[in-house]
């Protein structure tokens, strides 16, 4: 054969590719060139205190997606920085502020072996309307429908504009039926409230993972979780207690905040709360190191509602500084004034503290430690004259946060907080495309709230992992623990 021979065969083979499928070229076909994939020997063992409840496609329970998002995948998805990427669609772009179009991703099949097409997004879809429930249906209620323009192209359309539909979809999985996904893993066996086995799809579309088996499983023996990390027997640990995390060896723990904001809110149409100087007062007390002191300084101080990472986050907004000399004491005199705060029994130590520096103020504090559901109720209905609690921005955006509590009309909120200007913003915010004037109009509310001093914003509670020596992996904010990103 000679050289011109050898460039022609060159050109025919170039010509090829340029018609490849990317997603073939840059994944499948690599993996049919080089052979089997080359796993890591042994089983990734990850072990949780908390048992899944589903292994659902349409469950938003983050315990249980920590399962299975290994599973099922959606049209798109997060990084670990709340970036989104592609999944099952390559690309995307708005036609107009309704309709979205979306380009598949070829040459995907579900764990079964059946092609993952257009007909899969839209039956997947009337599946989760149908069957998902009530938080399935609150995520996907902006979308009025789903069109398929050929086998690989669709165009959703939504009933009004919605900054938000691409996160949303993260969380829309795509499959047929339960335990039947298109992800990087596939159930092997699922005992339900115990331990989930997961072996790795050979035919996936991806980046194979590193490791073929993986189990996840329950342990809610605290000491067994420390005793089991201790010999080795666990590759990562999740949801590490701050105590336990303390006698770690720190090399091997892994903190990430949680975009989980802790804050006290205020009954603004209450007789004592409504006046702003005793709302100042009360702002005076909290020492944020003392607070950070009770998280074990797992825990960070915050200046806002919002966690920084949260888009809509204003860092032009400073929390204030304490100081013990200017701390509002004795108030009232002789006469207490009698407050009642709301908590969980979560926040123990932290109430111990703030009922204290409500005491040496001058208040007479009745401390309500209740339930989640009954302290939600009272907030819901406006009983609570003063409560601490906890909102995780999960798709990473103020968008929520500000419809539940700062809205006049949020399920929160329930009239305690009005504000007409805010109520405007929050309302163009929902629509807004643009993301950077989205953005400037998030932050303007977060700056009139701070303003109008509705409650106290805390801290930003974290997540604690703690990982055998020679594991790599770096904690998620969105909190998932995948198997895949295991290096």
């Amino acid at each position: 054969m000679t050289k011109k021979d050898y460039f022609i065969g060159f050109l025919i083979l170039a010509a090829l590719i340029v018609f490849l499928n990317k997603g073939f070229f840059f994944t499948t076909l690599p993996n049919k060139i080089l052979g089997p994939q080359r796993f890591e020997s042994g089983t990734l063992e990850i072990v949780l205190n908390t048992p899944a409840t589903n292994l659902s496609q349409h469950s938003l329970n983050l315990n249980n997606q920590i399962r299975t998002a290994n599973i099922y995948e959606g049209l798109v998805g997060f990084d670990r920085n709340l970036r989104i990427t592609p999944a099952l669609a390559v690309s995307w772009g708005n036609l107009d502020p309704t309709i979205w179009e979306f380009k598949l991703r070829k040459n995907v099949t579900f764990h079964d072996g059946t092609p993952f097409d257009a007909d899969s997004v839209v039956s997947s879809f009337d599946n989760a309307l149908k069957n998902g429930g009530s938080q399935m249906e609150s995520l996907l209620s902006t979308i009025d429908e789903i069109k398929i323009i050929d086998p690989f192209s669709i165009q959703i359309i939504t009933k009004e504009s919605d900054p938000l539909i691409l996160s949303k979809l993260t969380k829309f999985f795509i499959s047929p039926k339960e335990q039947m996904g298109t992800g990087p893993y596939r159930v092997e066996i699922w005992e339900k409230g115990s331990k989930l086995s997961l072996s790795a799809y050979m035919d996936y579309w991806g980046r194979m993972p590193i490791y073929k088996n993986v189990n996840y499983t329950v342990v809610k023996n605290k000491n067994q979780r420390q005793t089991d990390f201790e010999k080795d027997l666990i590759d990562i640990l999740v949801a590490v207690p701050r105590d336990q995390a303390l006698n770690l060896p720190q090399e091997q723990v892994k903190t990430s905040y949680s975009l989980e904001v802790n804050f006290m809110m205020f009954k603004l149409d209450d007789s004592l709360l409504a006046d702003r100087s005793i709302r100042e007062a009360i702002q005076t007390i909290f020492n944020p190191d003392r607070i950070e002191e009770i998280g074990n300084d797992f825990v960070r101080q915050v200046s806002q509602f919002i966690a920084p990472g949260v888009f809509g986050y204003n860092p032009t907004i400073s929390a204030p500084e304490f100081s013990e000399e200017k701390r509002a004491k004795n108030l009232f005199g002789e006469q207490r004034k009698k407050i009642t705060l709301d908590s969980l029994a979560t926040y123990r130590t932290l109430t111990d503290y703030v009922k204290k520096q409500l005491l040496d103020a001058g208040f007479l504090v009745e401390d309500n430690v209740i339930p989640p559901e009954e302290l939600l109720d009272r907030i819901k209905n406006n009983e609570s004259q003063l409560f601490v609690i906890g909102w995780q921005a999960e798709n990473g955006d103020a968008g929520d946060f500000l419809d539940n509590f700062i809205h006049s009309e949020g399920e929160f909120n329930n009239g305690r907080y009005k504000n007409v200007f805010v109520n405007k913003l929050i309302e163009k915010s929902r629509q807004e495309l643009n993301p950077e004037i989205r953005l400037q109009t998030l932050q303007q509310i977060m700056e009139l709230v701070d303003k109008d001093l509705i409650g106290i914003p805390l801290f930003e509670s974290s997540r604690l992992y703690a990982l055998k020596k020679g594991i790599a992996w770096e904690p998620r904010l969105d909190g998932l623990v995948l198997a895949r990103d295991v290096k």
